[in-house]
């Protein structure tokens, strides 16, 4: 099933390794499973070339565009795109090389069904303290959020939404690592349904991963208060 339109947002910081060959690989599935689409490289402060490496494919896809902003974290940068977008579905993943995008292909059968397809990761590909924190997280959100345990995988950046129903739930808040977590708390208490696919991931080859980082847990520890007040308001 083609869709109308569709949004494709690659947050990235220090990807100049990794960042053409995620923007072809998404303008060939692009190109598959939508009649017309735009790719947003957001370039989150990067201290490498990815904004120029990024910006050098415009003319080979127009459907490119490449958003240059001072660092303002995972979050922030998922938040540039969002509102940069203008097609009728939004999908985004991490410019990371970790997914396989023609997987996407399978997220599109469900969208006459669902206005919010979630991919899960069926066997997570990280070292082991990045699966471990993400275990810590669930627990963590579970405890102090309430977060609903059918969710599979909080944090899989792997997601295709409609852009109209999107819309309705936000704002977004959180700068960091919370941005799903935050998603997908307002989705729960408004009551949407959301489809949950499997997917495979892969280690990372290129870069540097940050979501590990003392200053990300950080963030993600002060956002966790923040969100539980919005929530009982």
């Amino acid at each position: 099933m083609k869709l109308t339109s569709l949004s494709i947002i690659l947050p990235c910081y220090n990807e100049g390794q990794n960042v053409e060959t995620v923007v072809r690989a998404s303008d060939m599935v692009a190109k598959e499973v939508a009649n017309d689409y735009e790719i947003i490289v957001v370039d989150d402060g990067s201290k490498d070339k990815t904004a120029e490496i990024a910006s050098n494919l415009k003319k080979e896809i127009p459907q490119l565009v490449v958003i240059s902003q001072a660092n303002q974290g995972y979050g922030g940068a998922i938040k540039t795109g969002f509102e940069a977008t203008k097609k009728d579905w939004i999908f985004f993943t991490d410019a990371d090389l970790q997914f396989d995008l023609n997987e996407l292909k399978d997220f599109t059968a469900h969208t006459s069904e669902f206005d919010f397809i979630f991919g899960y990761r069926a066997k997570r590909a990280d070292k082991f303290h990045r699966v471990l924190i993400a275990k810590m997280l669930k627990v963590w959100n579970r405890i102090f959020l309430g977060f609903p345990l059918y969710v599979k995988d909080i944090d899989c950046a792997f997601k295709l939404m409609k852009r109209q129903e999107f819309i309705k739930t936000f704002p977004i808040l959180s700068t960091g690592a919370m941005v799903n977590t935050e998603f997908i708390l307002k989705l729960h208490k408004m009551g949407y349904k959301f489809k949950q696919l499997p997917v495979n991931h892969y280690p990372r080859l290129h870069g540097k991963s940050t979501g590990s980082s003392l200053g990300v847990i950080a963030t993600a520890i002060k956002e966790t208060f923040k969100l539980r007040a919005l929530l009982r308001k």
